[in-house]
């Protein structure tokens, strides 16, 4: 299965997902993006794309069971 073929998280999902953690633990974004150094949103960055690998992985294998 190629890269383009394979469902990619919706963008929405990301930011809720995102949202929900900052309230949880007390974080404006509007405040963090100010203070976050490049290295951090590096990370940020990689662990976004971790996640939406782990997302895909897991909808491809619920996909195999189901056909």
């Amino acid at each position: 299965m190629s890269d383009a073929s394979k469902p990619m998280v919706p963008e929405k999902v990301v930011e809720l997902a995102v949202d929900s953690i900052f309230k949880k633990n007390g974080i404006k974004p509007e405040e963090l993006k100010k203070n976050l150094t490049d290295e951090q949103k590096k990370v940020l960055r990689e662990m976004v794309e971790d996640l939406k690998k782990q997302v895909d992985q897991f909808n491809s294998r619920n996909n195999e069971t189901s056909e």
